[in-house]
């Protein structure tokens, strides 16, 4: 399964170069915020809007909404996918041996993840949930978070194309990890590895 998805990585060209921007800057974003849009369709929206959305979604929902979850998901996903490959090789050191297994589905079993470690990941979700909820005048995924500024002039159209198409592969991604990790009882790479021995 890792090998799948590291050839379907490559298959994305977010990093193409674009001279084409969202055209809302930081400047515009402090100054008019209600004025902001959304982020409008994109190539990776073809398939979303008007070409195949077999369950109804966009007449029922609004499309920024939609896309924000979307987004907040890919972003998880991929944040998911990191982590099961990280696990596999480094667990934070402690003297109570907490999520020392290998496999991270094993990892957060009653008998290596306490609970208040639980309610601890619900607490700051939870925080960042309620943050960045309805942030006003913003595109949807915007949620004034750019340490690096690189959205300061304007996101890039290919900026968000590749978080969109990154985000989608990471999701399906997750859902292979799980169940890989679930039927071989190892890690990813391991277990991926196993494969080819």
């Amino acid at each position: 399964m890792l090998s799948t998805v590291v050839l379907a990585a490559f298959s994305f060209n977010g990093l193409a170069p674009a001279t084409r921007t969202s055209g809302i800057t930081m400047a515009a974003k402090k100054a008019a915020p209600a004025a902001v849009g959304s982020l409008g369709l994109m190539g990776a929206d073809v398939e979303t809007k008007g070409l195949w959305d077999p369950a109804g979604y966009l007449n029922k929902y609004d499309f920024d909404r939609l896309r924000l979850a979307e987004l907040k998901h890919g972003r998880a996903a991929m944040l998911a996918t990191l982590g099961f490959v990280v696990q596999e090789y480094y667990r934070w050191p402690n003297s109570a041996g907490l999520f020392q297994a290998e496999n991270p589905l094993e990892a957060l079993s009653p008998e290596n993840a306490p609970t208040l470690g639980f309610v601890q990941i619900l607490v700051v979700a939870g925080i960042i949930e309620l943050r960045s909820k309805a942030y006003p005048g913003r595109v949807p995924g915007d949620i004034g978070f750019d340490p690096l500024g690189l959205s300061k002039d304007g996101i890039p159209e290919n900026y968000q194309l590749a978080e969109i198409k990154n985000g989608r592969l990471a999701m399906v991604a997750f859902l292979g990890f799980v169940a890989q990790t679930a039927l071989t009882g190892k890690g990813i790479v391991e277990s991926t590895f196993d494969v080819f021995a």
